[in-house]
């Protein structure tokens, strides 16, 4: 082998390990994206139930005055 061909190996092989790279960090960059979604919806469906909860105590407390 020449000194050619071990600099386009090592060229080839420093592409392939960088891609590989971007390749995970963007897999982990959309699991954390997905993670924010559904912790969102969390939020939301707690902050719903606590509107529900106060609606329906405030009835209630209104029938049976």
């Amino acid at each position: 082998m020449n000194l050619g061909k071990i600099v386009g190996i090592i060229v080839l092989a420093g592409l392939v390990i960088g891609a590989l790279v971007l390749v995970i960090k963007l897999i982990s960059g959309a699991i954390g994206i997905i993670g924010g979604v559904f912790n969102m919806i969390l939020g939301l469906a707690v902050i719903i139930a606590l509107i529900a909860i106060v609606i329906w105590m405030f009835s209630y407390a209104k029938k049976n005055k």
